[in-house]
C-alpha cells in the first residue's frame, strides 16, 4: 500500500483535514448543536477532482434542504401517531432511493441526500416532534457548513481540476479510437481487440461523466453541458460504424480479394487517420469521392459482394464525416476559451440529456431493502424503548442509500459496520484519556490528525477508499464533539452501538433482498437490450440512431465492469452488446426507409419485424430461440425490391444489407431472385430434354 501513496493522496488528505478543522472552528464559534455532523460532511463531500467535489457539494446542499423541508412537513402533521410518523419517514427514504437509481448522473446524489438527511432529522424527532424544526435547522446548518468549508479548501489549496482529468482522458480516447480505426481497416478483429473495444466504450462513458462535472470545475475555461452532450453523440456514433466496417471487410475478404479501388481507398483513409494528416478537410473530401467511385452500380442482378461493398462504402463515408466532426469537437474541448465553430454551435443547440441505462426493478428492490432495514430497526427501537434506537434506524438508512448503486453493496456496508465497531475503542481512548489531558483548540486539532490524516490518504487511493471513508465517518460520528467536553460512558456505548446495529441490519437485509450478483446483473443488462430491440422491431419505440447508440454504449461499458466474473462466451446469438448496437442502428435505418419502398417490400419487412419482435421478446424472458429462415427470406425479398427500384439510394441498400448481415452473419450469400428462379427451373428443363 505504501507504494500507492503519491503526492496527490497526501494533498487530498491534508485538504480534508484543514477543511475539517475549519468546519470545527466555525461550528464551535457559532455554538452549533452537533459539530460532528459538520465534520462528517467534509469527508462525505470531498472528492479528488475539484469539479466533481463542487458538484457533489451543490447537490448535497440541495438534498439536505429538501430532506429537512420534508421532515418539517411530515412530522408535525403526524404528531399524534409515532408509528405513522415512522412509516412516513421510511416511505420517504425508500422513495428517494428509488428515484436516485433512476438518475445515473451526479444529480442523483441530491436524491440520496434528501433521503438519509430526512432519516437523520426525522427519526430522532419521532418521540419529540416539537424539536423537529430546530433539529432540521441545525442539521441543514451543520451540513451546509461542512459543504462550504470542503468546497473552499479543495478549490484553493492545490486543486486538481476535473478539466485536466478530462483532457487526459480525452487524449487517451482519441489515441485509442484512432488505433482501433486503423486496425479495423487493415486487419481482422482478435479476441484482444474485442476487449479493447469494450474498454474504449467504458472510457467514452467515463469521459461523459467527467464532462458533466466541468461546469462546477475550478478551471477558468469550461465548456457548457450542451457541448459535452453533442461531443458525446459524435464519439458514440463512431463505434457502431467501425464495428460494421470491420464486419463487412471480413465478409468481403472471405468472398475473395478486395477490389483494387477499394484497397486504395482504405489505404488512403488509414493514412488520413494518422495524427498529422487528420483534419485535412480537402483530403477528407477526396477520400469520400474515392469511396463513391468505388461503389458498384446497384441493380436487380447485383451480387451479394456488390451489395456488401455498397454497405461498406456508405459506412466509410459516414466514418470520415463522423471522425472529422469528432476531432473538431475534441480540438475545441481541449481549449474551450476559443470561439466554437458554427458546426459545433449547431450540433450543441437543442440537444437533450444522454440516454443511459436504468433498471427500475433493481431500484425497486433497493428501495424495498432500505424500507425493510429501517422497519426492523424501528420495531426494535419501539419494542425495547431504547433511548438511542433512532440512531440505528438513521444509520441503516445511510447504509442502504449511499451504496445502493452497487451490484453487491454488502462488502462496502460490511466494511463500514466493521470499522464503526473498531472505532469504538479508539473513541474510548480519545474521550477518556486524550481529550481530558489537552487544553485548547490547537491541541485538539493536533490529536485529531492522528486518525483523520491516515483516513484521508486511504480515501484518495481507490483500492482503500471505502476503508478510509469508513474510518473517517466512524471517528467523526462516534466522537460527536461538542463545544464543551462531556464524556458519558452509557451515552457513548448506546449511541455507538446503535450505529453498528444499524449497519449490521442493513447488511443482513441487503444480502437477503437486494444482492443479485455480477453475472445476474449482466444478464439483466442483456435482457433489457432484448426488450428494447423487441420494442424497436414492434414500432413501440422510435429512438434516433444517436440515442440508441448512446444507451447501448452505456450498456457496453456497464458490461465491461462485470466482465471478470461474467461468462467468457455468450450463451446465444446476440449476447454481445456491440452487435446489438449495430443491429439496432440497422433496424432504425431500415424502418426509416420502409415507407419509400414498394408495397411487396413493405409487407415483407413488416412481417420480418413482427417475427423479430417475437424473437427478442422471447429472449428477454429467458427463452433461447433461433431466428427462422422465413425472416431471412423476407429480408431477401426486401433486398430484391430495393435493388430493382430505380429511386433507391445507396443508403437504403446499406441499411437493408446491414440488417441481413447482422441478423444472419452465417447465412448463405444473398442471390438475386431472377437467378434463383432460373436455378429452380433447371431441373424441369433437364427432364423435358430427356423425354424428347
Amino acid at each position: 500500500m505504501i507504494r500507492d501513496i503519491g503526492i496527490r493522496p497526501i494533498i487530498f488528505s491534508v485538504n480534508c483535514y484543514i477543511a475539517t478543522i475549519l468546519t470545527m472552528f466555525v461550528a464551535f464559534s457559532l455554538d452549533l448543536k452537533s459539530p460532528g455532523w459538520a465534520m462528517t460532511t467534509v469527508y462525505l463531500t470531498s472528492q479528488p477532482l475539484s469539479g466533481a467535489m463542487r458538484a457533489k457539494a451543490v447537490y448535497r446542499a440541495i438534498g439536505t434542504f429538501v430532506g429537512g423541508a420534508a421532515m418539517v412537513a411530515i412530522v408535525p402533521n403526524l404528531v399524534d401517531a409515532p408509528e405513522l410518523t415512522t412509516l412516513a419517514i421510511i416511505l420517504w427514504v425508500a422513495l428517494c432511493v428509488f428515484v436516485s437509481l433512476l438518475d445515473r448522473t451526479p444529480r442523483s446524489y441530491m436524491f440520496v441526500l434528501s433521503g438519509y438527511t430526512a432519516a437523520l432529522i426525522g427519526f430522532p424527532s419521532v418521540l419529540a416532534p416539537g424539536t423537529v424544526f430546530d433539529t432540521a435547522v441545525s442539521r441543514v446548518e451543520e451540513i451546509t457548513l461542512g459543504v462550504v468549508c470542503a468546497a473552499i479548501v479543495h478549490s484553493l489549496i492545490f486543486p486538481k481540476s476535473a478539466f485536466s482529468a478530462f483532457e487526459q482522458k480525452l487524449r487517451s480516447a482519441i489515441a485509442d479510437t484512432r488505433r482501433w480505426l486503423a486496425d479495423g481497416l487493415t486487419q481482422q478483429a482478435t479476441p484482444e481487440a474485442e476487449m479493447e473495444r469494450r474498454r474504449i466504450a467504458a472510457d467514452i462513458s467515463e469521459l461523459y461523466l467527467l464532462g458533466t462535472s466541468l461546469r462546477f470545475d475550478t478551471s477558468p475555461h469550461r465548456p457548457d453541458i450542451s457541448t459535452i452532450r453533442a461531443f458525446d453523440r459524435k464519439i458514440v456514433a463512431l463505434l457502431p460504424l467501425v464495428s460494421a466496417i470491420e464486419d463487412r471487410l471480413t465478409l468481403l475478404r472471405r468472398i475473395g480479394p478486395l477490389d483494387a479501388k477499394l484497397t486504395r481507398a482504405l489505404a488512403g483513409i488509414c493514412d488520413w487517420l494518422k495524427p498529422k494528416a487528420t483534419g485535412d478537410r480537402l483530403r477528407a473530401a477526396e477520400l469520400k469521392e474515392a469511396c463513391v467511385a468505388t461503389t458498384p452500380t446497384v441493380g436487380p442482378q447485383s451480387s451479394w459482394a456488390d451489395l456488401v461493398t455498397v454497405n461498406l462504402t456508405v459506412r466509410l463515408i459516414e466514418l470520415i464525416d463522423c471522425w472529422q466532426a469528432y476531432l473538431s469537437f475534441a480540438a475545441y474541448l481541449a481549449d474551450p476559451k476559443q470561439t466554437p465553430s458554427a458546426d459545433i454551435r449547431a450540433a450543441a443547440a437543442q440537444i437533450g440529456p444522454k440516454p443511459m441505462h436504468t433498471d427500475p426493478g433493481i431500484a425497486l428492490l433497493s428501495a424495498l431493502a432500505a424500507a425493510v432495514a429501517m422497519g426492523i430497526c424501528a420495531f426494535f427501537w419501539i419494542a425495547t424503548a431504547w433511548p438511542e434506537g433512532a440512531g440505528a434506524i438513521a444509520f441503516a438508512a445511510v447504509s442502504c442509500t449511499l451504496f445502493a448503486s452497487l451490484d453487491d453493496p454488502t462488502p462496502t456496508i460490511r466494511n463500514i459496520a466493521l470499522l464503526l465497531a473498531l472505532c469504538i475503542p479508539i473513541v474510548f481512548v480519545y474521550q477518556f484519556f486524550v481529550l481530558p489531558a489537552i487544553g485548547g483548540f490547537v491541541l485538539l486539532c493536533g490529536v485529531l490528525a492522528f486518525v483523520l490524516i491516515p483516513a484521508g490518504i486511504l480515501m484518495a487511493i481507490p483500492a482503500y477508499a471505502v476503508v478510509g471513508l469508513a474510518l473517517a465517518l466512524g471517528f467523526c460520528v462516534e466522537m460527536s464533539l461538542q463545544t464543551s467536553y462531556t464524556a458519558d460512558l452509557a451515552v457513548i456505548v448506546n449511541s455507538n452501538s446503535a450505529f453498528v446495529l444499524g449497519g449490521v441490519v442493513a447488511l443482513v437485509v441487503t444480502r437477503l433482498i437486494r444482492v443479485i450478483g455480477t453475472q445476474a446483473s449482466a444478464q439483466r443488462l442483456i435482457r433489457a437490450t432484448y426488450r428494447d430491440l423487441a420494442d424497436l422491431a414492434a414500432g413501440r419505440s422510435h429512438p434516433t440512431r444517436d440515442q440508441w447508440a448512446s444507451r447501448m454504449l452505456d450498456r457496453v461499458a456497464l458490461l465491461l465492469y462485470r466482465q471478470p466474473r461474467f461468462e467468457p462466451r455468450p450463451r446465444h446469438e446476440f449476447a454481445d452488446a456491440l452487435e446489438d448496437l449495430r443491429l439496432g442502428v440497422n433496424m432504425i435505418e431500415t424502418q426509416s426507409i420502409a415507407p419509400a419502398m414498394s408495397k411487396p417490400a413493405q409487407d415483407a419487412l413488416a412481417a420480418m419485424f413482427a417475427s423479430l419482435a417475437a424473437h427478442f421478446r422471447a429472449l428477454a424472458r429467458g427463452r433461447v430461440t433461433q431466428l427462422g429462415d422465413d425472416s431471412l427470406q423476407k429480408i431477401d425479398i426486401a433486398i430484391s425490391e430495393v435493388t430493382a427500384c430505380t429511386t433507391a439510394t445507396h443508403t437504403c441498400v446499406a441499411a437493408i444489407v446491414g440488417l441481413r448481415q447482422t441478423l444472419y452473419p452465417d447465412a448463405p450469400p444473398y442471390r438475386p431472385r431472377q437467378i434463383e428462379q432460373a436455378d429452380a427451373a433447371l431441373p424441369g428443363q433437364s427432364e423435358a430434354a430427356s423425354t424428347t
